[in-house]
Order: structure tokens, then C-alpha cells, then sequence
């Protein structure tokens, strides 16, 4: 890994299960962590299907290890929520790349 190049600001985020004002349980999202991050673009697409155009962007991050962290957890950058499609270790802990898709703002 190559300090240098994690010159991104992202924060890791975990679904949690919150209480409203009426007492209903509602689905909450809290930071973990802020962490700084390499961005590595994969891909985008963008498709027309029921008379709408979707597009998406496939990104590659690499961090510094963090355990305690799940594939369902979600990445956030420059207010973008990134949901986490895969994510592997690099060396023996020495690092993590996590895989995410971003849908259009």
C-alpha cells in the first residue's frame, strides 16, 4: 500500500435499528470511522429502462486494516453514499480494498 496515494476522505457507516419519536423502530445509519482512503474508478453505466435513465459507477477503495468491518456496512465520499459490494484484505492485514457501487445523485 502506498500511503501517498490515499489522499480521500471517506466515512464508514453501519445500519443500525433506531427509535422514532412515536416509539417505531426505524433504520438509522451511524459513522464507524472516518478514515483517509485511494480511489480507484472501475466503471460506470449508465442504461434507459421504463422510460427512466439509471446510472451507476463501480469503485475500488483501499484503506488502512479495520477490523469489526462487514459487507453490509456502507462508504460515504463528498456526500455520496457508496454501498459495499465486496471486500478483501490486502496482505496480512495490512490493508482492505473494498469494492462499491454508487448509484446517480
Amino acid at each position: 500500500m502506498r500511503p501517498g496515494r490515499m489522499d480521500r476522505r471517506v466515512t464508514l457507516q453501519r445500519r443500525v435499528m433506531a427509535e422514532n419519536a412515536y416509539g417505531e423502530q426505524v433504520e438509522a445509519w451511524m459513522d464507524l470511522c472516518t478514515v483517509w482512503a485511494e480511489m480507484v474508478p472501475l466503471r460506470g453505466v449508465e442504461r434507459f429502462a421504463a422510460q427512466q435513465t439509471a446510472a451507476s459507477s463501480d469503485t475500488k477503495w483501499r484503506i488502512r486494516y479495520l477490523t469489526g468491518l462487514t459487507p453490509v456496512d456502507r462508504l460515504v465520499h463528498a456526500g455520496r453514499v457508496h454501498d459495499v459490494t465486496a471486500m478483501m484484505e490486502i496482505g496480512r492485514k495490512a490493508g482492505l480494498e473494498i469494492h462499491t457501487t454508487a448509484g446517480a445523485d
